[in-house]
């Protein structure tokens, strides 16, 4: 072999291997991945019973309905929104079942003697928490709840990007063009523009048939 032929080949770079993702990466996008994931889950399952695919429905007619306003943080800014909570007493549509000291969670103020279908959920976490008791049964409700669910997806697209890349901001070790780079080639890609494709697209449509139906 040649000098020349030796220079050639000894300048050639070694080919390198990607960075490991750091532990604390791979910690907050598994962490977000199971957040969301739950946080979906339960969206969903109250949209079961809004929808009226699941539960016993009935009335639920207000006694007493109070309004606190709430604050919390989002995107870096202070927020309000305004938290409704109603007691009152539930009647199944067939009249078997009763509850005098029914609680409910509504999307707006109602006043007293107010008539809601809703839709008792008959779940064990009700006895954990009566939040879970009752919900408003309406195509609203669970257009809207369905549409939170479905979003919840496009959290879990991002903490499987954050960790099996590690790109996890501004601040990170690795750009975020490093790390979009590192998903080509196998099911990373796919698989992270899947879910939130499916969270945007299943969002939309939910929120539009809750308005249509």
């Amino acid at each position: 072999m040649s000098h020349h032929e030796m220079s050639h080949y000894e300048q050639q770079p070694t080919p390198t291997s990607p960075h490991p993702v750091p532990f604390i990466a791979r910690l907050i996008g598994a962490g977000i991945v199971i957040v969301t994931l739950g946080a979906a889950g339960i969206f969903g399952w109250q949209a079961t019973y809004a929808a009226g695919l699941r539960g016993t429905h009935g009335e639920f007619t207000v006694s007493h309905c109070s309004a606190q306003t709430v604050g919390y943080r989002s995107h870096g800014k202070h927020r309000t929104r305004e938290e409704v909570k109603c007691t009152g007493t539930y009647t199944s549509d067939d009249g078997r079942a009763e509850d005098s000291d029914a609680y409910l969670e509504p999307d707006a103020y109602h006043s007293a003697g107010t008539k809601l279908s809703v839709t008792r959920t008959d779940s064990p976490a009700a006895s954990a928490s009566p939040r879970f008791s009752y919900v408003e049964a309406n195509a609203w409700n669970a257009g809207l709840l369905s549409a939170f669910a479905f979003a919840m997806l496009i959290g879990t697209a991002l903490g499987a990007f954050v960790f099996t890349t590690g790109c996890t901001g501004t601040r990170s070790r690795v750009s975020y063009g490093d790390a979009w780079r590192s998903t080509a080639g196998g099911a990373k890609r796919p698989v992270i523009l899947g879910l939130a494709g499916v969270g945007a697209l299943g969002a939309v449509v939910s929120v539009l048939l809750g308005v249509v139906l």
